[in-house]
């Protein structure tokens, strides 16, 4: 088989979708292992994505600097970072450009690109009426495929197996040294469960309630006796500090992470517990066991890819993308007692 030389991989955010991209493009350099991949990406996590041995190159798209300087008036700061950005994006020609995203921005840039073949998904999977400008589609059959599965048919379209590989990320030693050390100096034991009681912003439909969160660190403290971590991220530490509030002194609030970091914290945790967020996926490619919270997103699609148990309550309106429910059955349903016995049944798991 010919071994493509150039492939960029679209897949721009977020969090979660891009940790399930990653086992196709694994699956694509081990089918052309010589081959130069380059990831298209915006945000933090392609800090993650740099240090993937099979991922060459990220470029990073500078939607936060563009929307800042513009509103500012910086209208010649705004010209010349975009500049930068799309010789960057154009400085070779790709044999391949995989659109993993399917909308209106990653068709764009897919265009502004030089690629020979540009392939992204049919309608089923694609946004926005992407599908119409791919000279190749991958037809979908199941609306409700995991997300991963779904990517993987991008990979079996050009060859690969069908079966997702095995994938191991890496961050660097130094991310788990600046883990190791907040461990030491708090005194926090290696048989600790970390909770995430956030969800992406404007997500917050997805959130079970911090009442509940409260009640069930309560009851893992009286029945596991184990060191809980409470994570967070901007604008929560207030928050999360809700939780620490009346606890006893084995309950510890996180140190500030950036993606590579809190990869290092998830793996020297035994158990991760959340709602449907990115940093359940982070968790789950930590190849930490994960206990999820669903409520109204489907969790046949979006489910964690690993270890893990789900939580949830087949109400007839679920799955569902109502972000202005005044009800959600979905979650209020969910008793402090259903989480703890799911986090029993898998932090056991761990000791066997």
């Amino acid at each position: 088989m010919k071994d493509e030389k150039n492939i960029l991989v679209v897949r721009l955010s977020s969090l979660g979708d891009v940790l399930m991209t990653l086992p196709a493009v694994k699956a694509i350099r081990d089918l052309y292992p010589h081959s130069h991949i380059s990831w298209l990406i915006e945000g933090s996590i392609g800090d993650l994505l740099s240090y993937q041995g099979f991922i060459d190159k990220a470029i990073r798209f500078p939607r936060t600097n563009l929307v800042k300087t513009i509103k500012a008036g910086r209208l010649k700061e705004s010209i010349k970072i975009l500049k930068s950005f799309l010789y960057d994006l154009k400085s070779m020609e790709y044999d391949l450009i995989l659109d993993f995203h399917g909308i209106a921005k990653s068709i764009i840039l897919s265009k502004i690109a030089k690629g020979k073949r540009l392939i992204g998904f049919d309608k089923i999977y694609a946004k926005e009426n992407t599908h119409l400008f791919y000279r190749e589609k991958i037809q979908g059959l199941d609306r409700r495929l995991h997300k991963v599965e779904r990517n993987m048919l991008m990979a079996t379209h050009l060859g690969a197996d069908n079966k997702a590989p095995d994938l191991d990320i890496t961050v660097p030693e130094d991310h788990y040294t600046y883990i190791d050390d907040f461990f030491k100096k708090r005194g926090i034991s290696d048989q600790t469960i970390a909770i995430n009681p956030f969800s992406s912003p404007g997500s917050e439909y997805k959130r079970w309630g911090m009442d509940r969160y409260k009640g069930l660190i309560k009851a893992m403290r009286a029945t596991l006796n184990t060191d809980i971590i409470i994570l967070w991220g901007p604008g929560e530490k207030e928050e999360a500090q809700s939780l620490i509030d009346g606890s006893d002194s084995r309950v510890f609030l996180s140190i500030p992470t950036n993606i590579p970091q809190l990869f290092a914290l998830l793996k020297r945790v035994k158990l991760y517990i959340s709602g449907d967020t990115g940093v359940m996926h982070l968790a789950a490619f930590a190849k930490t066991p994960v206990v999820a919270i669903f409520g109204p997103t489907d969790h046949k699609i979006n489910a964690p890819y690993g270890d893990s148990m789900v939580v949830r309550k087949d109400v007839d309106c679920s799955p569902c993308k109502k972000r202005d429910c005044q009800n959600r059955y979905c979650l209020e349903n969910i008793s402090i007692n259903e989480v703890l016995q799911a986090a029993k049944e898998m932090y056991n798991r761990t000791k066997r």
